[in-house]
């Protein structure tokens, strides 16, 4: 994985963009958080930059439900999600992506979505739509 990783960093260097590689780096699955934190806290590579457009959102990739609360940063009550499970599901999915900081500290943390989370596992929606955001520090 780490040749992988190599060849895009060259290609990076090569089209001059200092941070990304793109917005599907592999086929097959998608990497999991931890993935996209190592590369961004180790090499400064932005595993994801462009969002994919569907279903009236833009998101970088479709993660797991379960993978996404051990990055939950705070404690949420069910009375504030109960009624986001409800719009889940009449409309099927949530309204927008999840929203992932992820720092060169080498922590990423849900704090503005954690409701969206919350709801969708007591709905028992297996995959969320994700949105990646790099910082120094988070």
């Amino acid at each position: 994985m780490r040749e992988v990783f190599k060849l895009f960093e060259d290609w990076r260097r090569y089209n001059q963009d200092q941070y990304s590689v793109g917005s599907d780096p592999f086929y097959g699955p998608p990497p999991l958080i931890n993935d996209v934190i190592d590369c961004w806290a180790n090499d400064g590579i932005r595993f994801y930059n462009e969002f994919h457009h569907a279903n009236g959102m833009a998101y970088h990739v479709m993660l797991p439900t379960n993978e996404l609360e051990f990055h939950i940063d705070r404690d949420v009550s069910k009375n504030d999600y109960s009624f986001l499970a409800q719009q889940m599901i009449q409309n099927g999915a949530p309204m927008n992506a999840v929203r992932i900081d992820v720092g060169k500290n080498g922590r990423a943390i849900i704090d503005r979505d954690v409701e969206i989370v919350m709801a969708a596992k007591q709905v028992g929606l297996e995959l969320l739509p994700v949105s990646f955001y790099f910082h120094e520090e988070v």
